[in-house]
């Protein structure tokens, strides 16, 4: 199902659309509205969070993501997660709570309806990325991770005929990537 054919979630079609650039808005006061639309929606939905955890019968929980994201096409129900996570790992730097609390919270949470606890750890480091690292990286042969090629992707620092010179066999170059997201930009390179 396209984005611009599915029902209303936490954004409205024409909020997608707004959010994409697809859609001018007639005046700075329209443009402001929507904007606190949305976060108004997005805070609601935060909350609701609560009572889906707490409220919501597993077998309805299962036809969501059993049933549902089963039918979505190639990756897009890993990438819908991955969004998803990374969305609130954005939204929790954004707070004064640490992700690795939230994150090990959100997991016993969960396993307590499962009559267990669990241990987690989380270990992150972080690198700061360059498109003159990154090439100089592709010229020894070196392979590129997925948020490697993404950054490179988005670079303006970075011509797409020029990357495209790496990824000279998609195929090959994309054997590895199970990200479908991805593999469209590499595929777009040429």
């Amino acid at each position: 199902m396209s984005d611009n054919s599915r029902d209303r979630g936490i954004l409205s079609g024409a909020d997608r659309a707004y959010l994409r650039g697809d859609t001018e808005l007639g005046s700075v006061q329209s443009e402001r509205n929507t904007r606190a639309r949305i976060r108004n929606r997005i805070y609601q939905a935060i909350q609701d969070f609560e009572l889906l955890v707490e409220h919501l019968p597993a077998d309805d929980r299962k036809l969501v993501f059993e049933k549902r994201f089963d039918e979505m096409d190639g990756t897009a129900a890993f990438d819908t997660m991955v969004s998803a996570m990374a969305f609130l790992y954005q939204a929790t730097n954004d707070t004064e709570l640490t992700f690795e609390t939230v994150l090990k919270e959100g997991i016993n949470l969960a396993e307590a309806g499962n009559d267990r606890a669990a241990t987690v750890s989380l270990e992150v480091t972080y690198q700061s990325l360059t498109v003159d690292q990154l090439r100089r990286k592709l010229k020894r042969g070196e392979t590129l991770s997925l948020t490697e090629i993404a950054f490179l992707h988005e670079s303006e620092a970075i011509r797409r005929d020029e990357l495209a010179r790496y990824f000279t066999d998609v195929e090959e170059a994309t054997a590895d990537i199970d990200d479908g997201r991805i593999q469209s930009k590499v595929t777009n390179f040429s």
